[in-house]
């Protein structure tokens, strides 16, 4: 989403529409088996993209650039689809795509959790991006660079707001497993202040909703008598009508 590139658009189009080929066909399905064991790549299916299942683009792809040379044969062989042949632009594109997003998987997958809270992971995978992950290297392809530089400028963007990384860095200081690792001493300490200040807050909160609670309620069996006698109790919608007919 981070990133707008014309070639990336058509060659993951592309991409799909050869997915789509071979999934509605059970006789190019049975022809990619045949070329597969002819050619020596693993045995594996096709991957269709999913919007809703985070990193399904990114094995798309993969398993595309993985089974290209399985395709491509099956593809050429049928004049009806030839036009669907990837070009080695399309596979330029496709695996400086796959270099740049292929480390990102195993957290998108981590980050998609439902059970489990995963606010204090943030700020450490954050810096791990930064220095590691999408760090740019002189390996890369233009495209790449691009690609990582997109990420990491959007993903820091995102969580720079004053009062979501105030959230995400007690989260983290709160985590046994981070604690003050990802901090500097002046920030550690800046956090700790912050989270005393949140817990007295909370304190203060609960004690004084506590204490209205119980003025509420009558202290003793005396005082319960006397509120009955003093209030009398609501008439039911029958009552009211009772002897006036």
């Amino acid at each position: 989403r981070s990133v707008k590139d014309q070639r990336i658009d058509r060659a993951v189009g592309v991409g799909k529409k050869i997915v789509g080929a071979f999934g509605h066909s059970w006789k190019r399905q049975r022809a990619l088996q045949a070329a597969q064991k002819e050619l020596g790549p693993p045995e594996h299916k096709l991957i269709t993209e999913c919007c809703t299942r985070w990193g399904s683009k990114q094995r798309m792809i993969q398993r595309l650039l993985e089974q290209e040379k399985a395709i491509t044969q099956v593809l050429a062989a049928d004049k009806t689809t030839r036009h669907l042949m990837l070009t080695w632009q399309d596979i330029q594109v496709l695996d400086s795509v796959s270099a740049a997003l292929s480390p990102l998987l195993e957290f998108t997958d981590a980050f998609s959790a439902e059970e489990y809270v995963t606010i204090s992971c943030v700020k450490p995978v954050l810096q791990m991006f930064n220095n590691d992950l999408l760090k740019v290297k002189e390996s890369d392809t233009p495209l790449t660079k691009d690609i990582k530089t997109a990420i990491l400028d959007y993903m820091n963007r995102s969580y720079k707001d004053s009062v979501t990384e105030r959230l995400i860095n007690m989260a983290s200081l709160l985590d046994p497993r981070f604690r003050t690792e990802y901090f500097s001493e002046s920030e550690s300490e800046a956090i700790k202040v912050q989270v005393m200040s949140e817990l007295e807050h909370l304190v203060s909160h609960q004690g004084s909703t506590a204490t209205g609670v119980s003025e509420t309620l009558p202290t003793s069996a005396g005082d319960q008598t006397s509120q009955g006698a003093a209030k009398k109790p609501k008439k039911e919608s029958r009552e009211l009508f009772e002897g006036t007919c």
